[in-house]
């Protein structure tokens, strides 16, 4: 290493501990930010809908024994008790509850149901919603209004036929018997259809957490936007003294790596900050990582050294785009607008898995693209070998056509 590039090194490094107040002020508001995203996005997934237990009024003749059996089997021993609650009341007192956005609905038993059921008068079950009530809950109701439906309409044709064809071919069995044993096991097999398939819970991507997703995403999106806080670093930057430096031997090559070597280094100081703001801010915020417990300990360690070679490969990325543009104005908005889209097609705001095929294959190629899935792959403990060597190989090009475009720049 010559004493020239020695002391450029120590004058950059020197310019660079000037900035790192307006560093930790940018840093700071983008953890803060992050935090508050991420509170909010949990929030939003603990409230979400589909993970409410939808509540259905039941109204009208309700007394009925049988009728009780089956609110109360519904209630205690069916899988729907998780999702569906039952309420018991006056009609009146039901339409208020509606009204209220308390209900999603309510069913209205008609008088002597179940009588007529026995004899064979049908008396429809009434279910009323609100009017335009288009809502999760609503869906939800009307496709189980719609099965339970059919398989009424199915299991009583089933048993008066099977009660007829006793009575014609079988003579030595009782109809009813044949009947009641029939609707035995029409229940059974009603209670027991859990077993007919297998639920998994999927993660928001690649069997992760939402919370785990989105450490991964908005991480990788603020070191994204972190670059536009160093813009004076390379705004203030003279043509000049480049081409001086040029002349007394301080070659492009050696400019590029001086100057991005105080680049990264603030940038480690920004990583250092992030996994400490992380640590202290998740629990006070009530996100838990259930990858990692919670940001501390050894896979938390392991997951901020993780995000050292995504950070020098997203800061030599930076570095390039500042040299394409080298104007304080230009240069900003260059990397807004690369954090933004890139960052969009790296699912870092939504899942990728969303998005179609072509969209997916493009974000996937991309720096960010390979930043998130390093994450990804961190936190999971899977780890995919050529992760690492993309990140590296992505940082080795950005530096080298930095260096061309200085070098041709110093030549004309």
């Amino acid at each position: 290493m010559s004493g020239k590039y020695k002391r450029y090194l120590v004058l950059q490094l020197k310019r660079a501990l000037k900035l790192i107040p307006r560093v930790l002020g940018v840093t700071l508001l983008l953890g803060i930010g992050a935090g508050l995203a991420g509170r909010m996005l949990s929030d939003l997934n603990a409230s979400d809908a589909a993970k409410q237990k939808i509540e259905i009024g039941v109204v009208g003749d309700t007394d009925n024994s049988y009728l009780q059996v089956g609110i109360f089997t519904l209630e205690s021993m069916d899988s729907s008790r998780f999702s569906i609650k039952l309420r018991e009341m006056e009609e009146q007192e039901a339409q208020k509850a509606l009204r209220d956005g308390e209900l999603t609905g309510y069913v209205r038993i008609p008088q002597n149901f179940v009588d007529g059921m026995v004899s064979g008068d049908h008396h429809p079950i009434t279910f009323v919603t609100a009017d335009g009530a288009t809502g999760f809950g609503t869906m939800v109701t009307e496709e189980i209004a719609s099965a339970v439906s059919k398989l009424l309409l199915e299991t009583e044709n089933a048993i008066y036929g099977a009660q007829e064809f006793t009575a014609d071919h079988v003579r030595s069995v009782n109809p009813y018997d044949a009947g009641n044993a029939l609707i035995q096991r029409y229940l059974w097999t009603v209670l027991n259809r859990d077993d007919l398939f297998r639920v998994q819970t999927m993660g928001a991507a690649d069997s992760l957490s939402l919370a785990g997703y989105y450490l991964c995403g908005i991480t990788v999106a603020g070191l994204l936007l972190w670059g536009i806080g160093c813009s004076p670093l390379f705004s203030r930057r003279s043509e000049e003294l480049s081409g001086m430096l040029n002349a007394s031997g301080l070659g492009a090559a050696a400019q590029t790596l001086s100057e991005f070597a105080a680049f990264c280094a603030l940038l480690l100081v920004a990583v250092l900050i992030i996994g400490l703001l992380a640590g202290e801010m998740l629990p006070q915020l009530g996100i838990r990582i259930p990858e990692l417990g919670a940001l501390s300990g050894r896979k938390g360690i392991l997951f901020c050294l993780r995000l050292i070679p995504v950070g020098v490969m997203i800061a030599a990325m930076q570095f390039l785009l500042y040299e394409l543009f080298p104007g304080t104005v230009g240069g900003i908005l260059i990397q807004f607008l690369n954090a933004v889209t890139q960052g969009y097609l790296a699912g870092c705001f939504y899942p990728s898995s969303f998005f179609p095929e072509a969209m997916r294959q493009l974000g996937a190629v991309f720096p960010a693209g390979i930043a998130m899935r390093f994450l990804k792959e961190s936190l999971l403990d899977t780890g995919a070998p050529w992760l690492l060597p993309a990140l590296l190989g992505y940082c080795l090009l950005f530096l080298l056509i930095a260096a061309g475009i200085r070098h041709r720049r110093l030549s004309v």
